[in-house]
């Protein structure tokens, strides 16, 4: 009778297994899927979302078909306020985001989207690197703090990107102005290239299919130094994949003898953490079916174990993905809302200096 019992129970549960699993697929057979990507076509958020686009979806069960639409504006302030007001929580709108964290944490007013709100999927991280022209008198890393004057290019005064790489440079004290207004890196790389600006920084995907091609191999430019991630220990977790490119600790201990430290280095180190270990996010809207949330996750945990995505992925990148599931994408969004009064003073004041 046991014996019975045991046998039965388990077919229920494998019977409800079964359900769903079957529930899953039946809610997205027959639906489209729209991914969003909240900067402009062939940059590099673009460029990574449509690659994770086109090897997500025949994990997503039930065969949706997929569409990407680009939402660009505002540093990626545009598309976030897109997903918390316009898009249907259908499980039908899916974003792969550059999710500007930093503009929440400064209450930029531009931005009128809670991202702790959003229901997380997974992420992508990897690091920026940093480059300059030669000709703003640069030919190698020493000579950065010989030079004055030389312009850095950035999108928007409160976007992750500008920051970080004004903090690297304050902290450094280099001579530089401050560029700002360009749309997207695409065009901060354009800019570099007509010698509008001579310094910026970029991801790994805008600087492979950009700066490298550009700037770098025809010996225009040298690349300064990558972000790198540290660790609770204080440890920096080194990218075997840039070989060659000294991390920015490197450098500054190279240019200054001893490691950085203070308020300014805490804020710079929060948003590098933050953006090395999930510069790309994916999300749906509040309040989208469970089903496809299970769905939706389930494929992102299959793409980070994906062996063809991986190649494809590396041969576009010349880096292999670094995927974070839901778990920990929540985690570095909920860091992201324990800034500490400090921080976020020095980050205003930072953003109010001409």
């Amino acid at each position: 009778m046991k014996r019975l019992l045991s046998v039965t129970l388990a077919g229920a549960v494998a019977a409800l297994v079964g359900l769903a699993g079957t529930a899953e697929a039946q809610f997205y057979k027959g639906k489209r899927i729209t991914i969003l990507i909240n900067y402009s076509a062939g940059g590099p958020t673009d460029i990574e979302g449509r690659l994770v686009a086109k090897h997500l979806s025949k994990h997503i069960p039930g065969n949706p078909r997929i569409i990407v639409k680009n939402v660009p504006g505002a540093g990626g302030i545009t598309g976030s306020n897109y997903m918390g007001e316009v898009a249907k929580p259908d499980g039908q709108s899916l974003a792969i985001f550059t999710p500007p964290l930093i503009s929440q944490v400064l209450q930029d007013p531009g931005l009128r989207v809670d991202f702790s709100k959003f229901v997380w999927l997974a992420g992508i991280g990897h690091p920026q690197v940093c480059y300059i022209r030669k000709d703003a008198g640069v030919s190698k890393v020493d000579d950065l703090l010989k030079i004055k004057g030389f312009k850095a290019a950035g999108m928007r005064v409160t976007s992750s990107h500008d920051l970080r790489f004004r903090m690297a440079l304050d902290l450094l004290g280099a001579d530089y102005k401050y560029v700002t207004g360009y749309k997207g890196l695409a065009k901060v790389v354009a800019g570099v290239m007509q010698n509008e600006t001579q310094f910026s920084c970029g991801s790994v995907p805008g600087f492979r299919k950009n700066v490298e091609p550009n700037l770098i191999q025809p010996g225009h430019a040298i690349s300064l130094w990558y972000y790198s991630a540290v660790g609770p220990d204080g440890k920096e977790v080194r990218n075997p994949h840039l070989k060659g490119i000294p991390t920015y600790h490197d450098v500054y201990q190279r240019l200054k003898g001893k490691k950085p430290s203070g308020v300014q280095y805490d804020a710079f180190q929060l948003i590098n953490n933050l953006s090395v270990s999930m510069l790309r996010g994916s999300f749906v809207p509040a309040g989208t079916p469970d089903e496809a949330v299970k769905a939706l996750r389930a494929a992102w945990k299959a793409l980070a174990a994906d062996k063809d995505f991986a190649a494809d992925y590396t041969k576009v990148i010349k880096a292999p993905p670094n995927i974070i599931l839901a778990e920990a994408a929540q985690g570095h969004v909920d860091a992201a809302g324990k800034v500490s009064p400090e921080i976020v003073a020095f980050f205003k004041n930072l953003i109010g200096r001409k």
